[in-house]
This record gives C-alpha cells, structure tokens and sequence, in this order.
C-alpha cells in the first residue's frame, strides 16, 4: 500500500515538472514573438516628376504583409543625383534599415561607393541596373524595346513611312539604353532603309512636352515617334494635345507615337487616343519579387525570382482582362 502510495507521488511530481517545463518553453516562445521586433527595409526610387510608381509599390506593400516586415519609403526630388542616392542609402543602412530597395536614376555610378554600402546591408535594384550590370529585378529592357520598334516597324511597313524619331532622353539609365538599342534593332529589321533620327533637348530648350511638339511641327510631320520610359512617354501624351500641333499634324502624331510606361497618365494617354501603343512591364511583380529577394538575402533564404513579364497594348486591347487587371488596379 505504501509502495503504490509512493510511485503515485512519483507520477504526479514528475507530471508537475513535465507541465512546469512545458509552461516554461511556451513563454519562452510567447515572450518571444511579442518582443521580436519586425525587420525593417527602405525604398529608394528615383522621380523626375509627378510618374509614380504606383503599381510597384503596391507590390512591395503586399510583399510587406506577407512577410511581416516593416517598409520605410524614402521621399527622393526630382533633382536627385546618383550621389544623393547613395548618401540617402547609407543614411537608411546607418538608421537601421536591414537591406534597401534601389530604383537608380543614374546607372554609371560609383562602383567602390556602391559595393562598400552593399558590404554593409543587402541592397536590390529595381527596374535598371548599375554599370553594365542588369537590374536585379526587371523585364528584359531590350526586348522591351525590340517589342515596341516591332510594332513600329510592321506600321511602317503599312504606311510607307520610315521616319523615326526616337526620343534620346534619360540615357544615363542601363534601362533606357537597352531598351533604345531594342528600338533601333527592332526597326531597321524590319525596314532596314528606316530613317531613325535621335531626338534630345538642347540645352536651354523649354520641358520636354513643349520641345517635342515644336520639334514635331517643324520637322517631318508624318515621322513615327518613340518614348522609352514613362517620364518621356508622359511628355509625347502631353505634346499630342499641345497648340502647336494643328489638324491634320497632331491626328498624325497622335496615330504614329508609341511609348514604354504604365503610370495612370499613360493608361489615360492611350485610352484617349494620345498615343497608338504602349509596352508595359509587370511593375506589381517587380515591387513583390523585389522586397521577397531582399528578405530573403537577410535570412539566408534561397529565393529565384520569376522573369517578370511584359506586355504590347493598344487603345482596341487596353480592355481585355489581363491589362484590366495589371493596368486598372482594384485598389
């Protein structure tokens, strides 16, 4: 009686100290998870103007939801230069930002600065790439341009007109220049007797919307006109409305100007008939994968991120579902 008496006390301290233990090992994990404080990561994305990045951030805030981090963006000027940049990145790194997203406004920057911030923290480029590096997480400029002088070339084809002027702005991009090279590829295969003439703002000129329009009136007033970004491809939509251009001048215009870019005034631009095509990449995808592989190089993760896709719009197929749903977000 004793004995059962005995190994019944046994039990019951040994079930006590098992329960003490796991009690222990469960705040131990609760104190934990409330304590943990989120990483945090900074977003630094060049802006001339009023172009937004709508879509990419968009992106990015999804990713930031799904992966319980915090984001800091970081409001940029339209006059920043490559250097500000870099000092803005390694005020972020110095204020506790884990890793930074980078969309570069310059691409010929610093190398030894560049690689002595990333030596620090993890940083991962967006959209255009640094040297002759390509973009950690972009479309393929190029074929985003070869796209676009496609469409351009296959219209000249119909129309017999083979004047191109191609807008030569913002080259100190990688993305620009690949995606003008695309162009210039693009069209000559298709019309090798093209005539491509390159168009830049001389110094003193007026903005950029105004110089294109004058240029426009004064010089070949059936020549198709490219933009390579969305910065430019705003400026064609807005010469297309301006007074300079008159009758039959800017429906010609209008017909023959194509552009790169997915900001809310392209998607107007093109659905009012500004402009006759637009190539657009994936900008949500490019936020998402972005914050997804910056995250995962802090914790050692692997991560392959997916190619981000692009597409070939035109007023007759800007509603059809799929651009429905990357141009015209729900919110």
């Amino acid at each position: 009686m004793m004995i059962r008496k005995k190994k019944r006390q046994r039990l019951l301290l040994l079930a006590l100290a098992l329960c003490m233990l796991l009690l222990l090992l469960y705040y131990a994990v609760f104190s934990q998870s409330v304590t943990q404080t989120p990483q945090q990561f900074s977003v630094i994305l060049y802006q001339y103007t009023d172009n937004d990045w709508t879509s990419l951030q968009d992106g990015i805030r999804q990713a930031e939801k799904d992966e319980n981090v915090v984001v800091n963006y970081v409001s940029v000027s339209p006059n920043t230069t490559i250097v500000n940049e870099l000092e803005l990145i390694a005020r972020e790194i110095e204020n506790g930002a884990e890793g930074v997203l980078f969309a570069p406004v310059d691409s010929d920057i610093p190398t030894d600065r560049f690689n002595s911030l990333t030596e620090t923290a993890p940083i991962v480029t967006l959209e255009t790439g640094i040297g002759e590096t390509d973009a950690d997480i972009s479309a393929n400029n190029y074929e985003m341009g070869y796209r676009l002088g496609s469409e351009i070339g296959s219209d000249m084809l119909a129309t017999g007109e083979k004047h191109l002027y191609l807008i030569k702005e913002y080259m100190e991009r990688q993305s620009v220049r690949q995606r003008f090279q695309g162009v210039t590829d693009a069209v000559k295969a298709a019309v090798p007797d093209a005539v491509i003439e390159e168009y830049q703002r001389s110094e003193g000129d007026y903005g950029l919307a105004v110089s294109i329009a004058a240029m426009y009136e004064n010089g070949q007033k059936d020549a198709y006109i490219a933009a390579l970004d969305k910065f430019c491809t705003e400026a064609v939509i807005e010469a297309s409305q301006s007074s300079a251009l008159e009758g039959d001048t800017r429906r010609i215009f209008s017909e023959r100007a194509y552009g790169i870019g997915n900001t809310e005034k392209t998607v107007i631009g093109l659905d009012t008939g500004c402009i006759r095509g637009l190539v657009y990449q994936n900008e949500f995808n490019i936020g998402y994968q972005g914050l997804q592989a910056l995250v995962s190089r802090t914790r050692s993760s692997g991560f392959s991120p997916a190619a981000i896709e692009f597409y070939y719009v035109t007023r007759d197929t800007l509603y059809e579902p799929e651009h429905q749903r990357l141009l015209f977000p729900l919110g």
